[in-house]
């Protein structure tokens, strides 16, 4: 077990992303401590003397002295990723390792077209037709909502032409950029638009397997069937 304390709210994307990562990788967690974002126990002064950002998902690593507290889904999974390896290569790692130059230039393209063009796209387009109605009584501003659909739709296409020629949405393995797409794209073929992968082979094809993992059912299918 690591002595890593997780700091969540497991309704929301952002913490999503990082437990993905967690239970991919099969990291036990030495404790996790729900945070109620709708009632802001985020922003309290306690919460914010762990974490100065008032944000979660972050966790506190008691491995080290003095102990590592992180925030940021995606930052917090690249640490976990590289330091809690299962073994000393980086043959399963999510990953690449850092000798391979072009392993690496490949993922880091890939985690920033998730970055810049997917999430800036899905990550509003989730909130205005699926969390605003759902968790704040709001209805979606449908002009706001269709400019995301167009903007999110040539994201689609760039990753269809991607996924042509390697299978993951980093090259030719699963690393930690296929994961860090999953919530979103759950809320999107599960509610906000189920159509959105139609005539889209490749990208369907890396979506089903990505249904398939683990991780997928646990963290996001699993909560959502109760």
């Amino acid at each position: 077990m690591s002595e890593i304390t997780l700091f969540t709210d497991s309704r929301f994307p952002c913490p999503q992303r990082l437990r993905l990562v967690i239970q991919q990788l099969g990291v036990q967690l030495k404790d996790i401590k729900e945070i109620d974002i709708l009632k802001a126990e985020h922003k309290t002064p306690e919460f914010k003397k762990l974490n100065p950002s008032g944000a979660v998902p972050c966790v506190r690593d008691d491995q080290d002295n003095p102990p590592l507290c992180l925030s940021e889904s995606r930052a917090i999974a690249r640490y976990l990723a590289s330091r809690y390896r299962h073994d000393g290569d980086y043959s399963d790692a999510l990953v690449p390792d850092p000798n391979n130059f072009v392993e690496l230039a490949k993922f880091e393209e890939g985690a920033s077209i998730e970055l810049t063009a997917f999430d800036a796209a899905a990550n509003k387009l989730v909130f205005e037709e699926y969390f605003k109605p759902k968790f704040f009584n709001q209805k979606p501003d449908q002009p706001v909502a269709e400019s995301l659909r167009v903007q999110l739709d040539r994201v689609f296409g760039i990753l269809e032409t991607r996924l042509s020629s390697q299978p993951y949405m980093a090259g030719m393995k699963l690393t930690i950029v296929d994961l860090f797409y999953l919530p979103y794209m759950f809320h999107l073929t599960r509610e906000v638009w189920p159509s959105c992968l139609e005539n889209r082979p490749n990208l369907q094809s890396w979506w089903n397997k990505m249904t398939k993992l683990d991780a997928f059912q646990a963290v996001l299918v699993d909560p959502f069937a109760t």
